[in-house]
């Protein structure tokens, strides 16, 4: 019998979503949580000798898009101000638009930092982690 280790993570992340859906009925939070239920779909992919992450990041360039190690999680942070102003005749209209994704995954011991690659293209990013090679080491019986 196969026991998942994260079904009670998914389990905790959906009753936390419905949590959040009961708040995002009242009008002051509605905006808020729009832009949480958006989110940052990612996809993690274990294609044997790497790891791929797959992550859709619409609507950034990519210097808002930041990716770094820390304590064997790979965190995907991205980030956009934009402000556009325009004058008519009689009115100035400005409008400024802000986003923020956020995403921390938890990746095995066995990879190799120092070769990972991104691209980004048409709002996916796409990041190649390889693996390190395992080596078997024999300890002798003395």
């Amino acid at each position: 019998m196969f026991v998942d280790p994260f079904e009670e993570f998914r389990r905790m992340q959906e009753r936390f979503n419905r949590f959040l859906e009961d708040f995002a009925r009242v009008p002051e939070f509605k905006e808020y949580f729009r832009e949480y239920r958006m989110g940052m779909p990612v996809d993690v992919i274990d294609e044997g000798d790497h790891i791929k992450v797959i992550a859709d990041v619409p609507g950034f360039n990519k210097e808002d898009i930041e990716i770094y190690f820390e304590d064997g999680d790979i965190v995907i942070k991205a980030e956009r101000k934009e402000e556009v102003e325009e004058k008519k005749k009689d009115y100035i209209r400005r409008e400024r638009r802000m986003g923020r994704f956020y995403r921390r995954i938890s990746l095995p011991a066995d990879i190799n930092k120092d070769e990972v690659k991104a691209r980004y293209n048409n709002g996916v990013l796409e990041i190649t982690i390889p693996r390190t090679k395992k080596e078997r080491k024999v300890v002798p019986v003395e």
